[in-house]
C-alpha cells in the first residue's frame, strides 16, 4: 500500500528552512524545486540522519534531497555513492519512502522518472 503524499506542509517547510538555513521567502510555489541545491545534498542527508525530525519534516527533507539530486543528474554530476546514500537514508523510514514513491512516481512529479527511480529503488 502506498502512502498518499501531496507535498510538504508549511510547518515542515519552515522547520527544514531553519534546520538548513535555507534562503526561503515563504512564498515558494514549488518549495522543494525552488530551494533545491545540488551542492548541499550531503548536508541534507546528514541532517536526515542526525536530526530528530517528525514524519512531515522527514518527508519535506526527502523531497528537497530528491529535487537536489535530480539537479545533480541534470548537471551530469551525480555520483553512485550519493545515490546509494540517499536511497539508504530514505529507506530507513518505510512511510517516508512510500510517500516519496507516491509523490515522485505515482503523481508524476519527477522531471526524469528513471533518475528518481534510481534513488528510490536502485
Amino acid at each position: 500500500m502506498t502512502r498518499e503524499f501531496y507535498g510538504a506542509t508549511i510547518q515542515a517547510q519552515r522547520a527544514i528552512n531553519g534546520l538548513l538555513n535555507l534562503p526561503a521567502s515563504g512564498r515558494e510555489q514549488d518549495w522543494e524545486i525552488e530551494l533545491a541545491d545540488p551542492d548541499r545534498v550531503e548536508e541534507m542527508l546528514e541532517a536526515a540522519v542526525d536530526s530528530n525530525l517528525d514524519y512531515d519534516e522527514r518527508c519535506a527533507l526527502a523531497l528537497l534531497t530528491i529535487a537536489s539530486i535530480e539537479e545533480l543528474f541534470e548537471l551530469g554530476e551525480v555520483s553512485p555513492a550519493i545515490v546509494e546514500q540517499a536511497r539508504s537514508t530514505i529507506r530507513q523510514y518505510h512511510d517516508v519512502h512510500e510517500a516519496m514513491v507516491f509523490y515522485w512516481i505515482e503523481q508524476r512529479q519527477a522531471s526524469n522518472e528513471e533518475n528518481v527511480r534510481e534513488v528510490l529503488f536502485g
